[in-house]
């Protein structure tokens, strides 16, 4: 069967961090048991891999299970891949993105560009961003949180003076601080501050970007280069790309804590919405709950699937797939509807859908 009519399913593509984590999400993708270290974050559905220092350009972009490059597939056929609207509005490459993450420890304070400052990177997007909280545990007795959005008092003069000076404890605590449990989402608006505190699993539905600036020159055992932190920019330009909207806690968690709404229901199972145009432009997360069969229409664009609890039975016309809790799947455009079966009666997944389409 050709790619573009069939869910595609990922392999492993596990990379390297600053962060410090990754034994819970082995236990989460079933992978063999490990310690937690630096390799703690998996590329699940991506056609532009990461940026790293040292690593090609086309670093840690998908594969298949049978080692078939997402960039490859893409090339042989992307309007049944992409959609013809998203092939013409980002050639070649997907218009959504998903990862998956699991830490210890705070990451690194940081931003991501909005799409006005794409350009100084080549890009055509900027990276906005979502965090579905797939897992929790508690660390040296502090509550998983994330930390998103300046505070009232913050101006970009101080934060200037914090990050040269590298005053985390000001910088951190200009931050708000969200607590999330298992199954909270939390959208990160491109050019937000930000950073994903200790204790989550967190899958990350994002644009087509890896672009980050990132502020603090040590964090958890490493050190960070020029380039790692600026990529490319000096210090008052990368400063630049931050959004300085300040918030209070109303207005933080109006912006960033998401709550599932619009309920669609096919029999014991239910489609519910995340995130929409009501919340940003850059994408959409739906969540799935499947008891035991659901039934996913047609799009007219691609979609990324992750199961999140319980492992996937996918079907279409007549052949099935496995997509096991934690892994990644891409479901073209061409794909007419799939159906998909808990394999033990229930499960849940998340639902990527790429967001407004720019002609720009």
């Amino acid at each position: 069967m050709e790619w573009s009519h069939r869910p595609i399913i990922f392999d492993h593509n596990r990379i390297t961090r600053s962060y410090i984590g990754g034994k819970l999400l082995n236990a989460w993708r079933g992978m063999p048991e490990a310690e937690d270290n630096h390799q703690c974050e998996e590329l699940l559905v991506t056609s532009i891999g990461a940026i790293a220092d040292g690593k090609p350009k086309d670093y840690a972009v998908s594969r298949t299970l049978d080692g078939t490059s997402l960039a490859e597939i893409i090339r042989q056929d992307p309007e049944g891949i992409l959609g013809r609207a998203y092939q013409e509005s980002n050639p070649n490459q997907l218009s959504v993105l998903a990862r998956a993450g699991d830490t210890i420890v705070r990451l690194v304070m940081q931003c991501h560009p909005q799409k006005k400052d794409a350009f100084r990177f080549h890009e055509r997007h900027g990276k906005a961003e979502a965090w579905y909280i797939a897992r929790t545990r508690t660390e040296d007795g502090v509550a998983p949180c994330v930390y998103a959005g300046f505070k009232p008092h913050v101006t970009p003069a101080l934060w200037k003076k914090w990050v040269e000076s590298q005053n985390i404890e000001a910088m951190l605590e200009g931050l708000h601080k969200i607590d999330v449990k298992t199954g909270d989402v939390i959208l990160i608006p491109a050019g937000m501050p930000h950073a994903v505190g200790p204790g989550c699993i967190f899958l990350e539905i994002h644009e087509c970007s890896d672009i980050t600036i990132r502020v603090e020159k040590h964090i958890n055992g490493v050190d960070l280069s020029a380039s790692e932190m600026y990529n490319g920019l000096d210090q008052e330009e990368g400063l630049k790309l931050f959004d300085y909207t300040v918030y209070d806690e109303a207005e933080i968690r109006k912006t960033c804590v998401m709550e599932q709404r619009d309920p669609l229901y096919q029999g014991n199972s239910v489609i519910t919405t995340a995130i929409d145009e009501r919340n940003t432009e850059a994408f959409g997360m739906k969540i799935l709950t499947i008891q035991p069969e659901l039934r996913l229409p047609a799009f007219d664009g691609h979609r990324v699937l992750i199961p999140v609890d319980g492992d996937l039975i996918l079907e279409c016309d007549g052949e099935q797939y496995k997509l096991k809790q934690g892994w990644g799947c891409l479901l073209p455009a061409a794909l007419g509807t799939l159906t998909l079966r808990a394999e033990k009666g229930t499960a849940k997944a998340v639902l990527g859908l790429p967001g407004k389409i720019s002609h720009e």
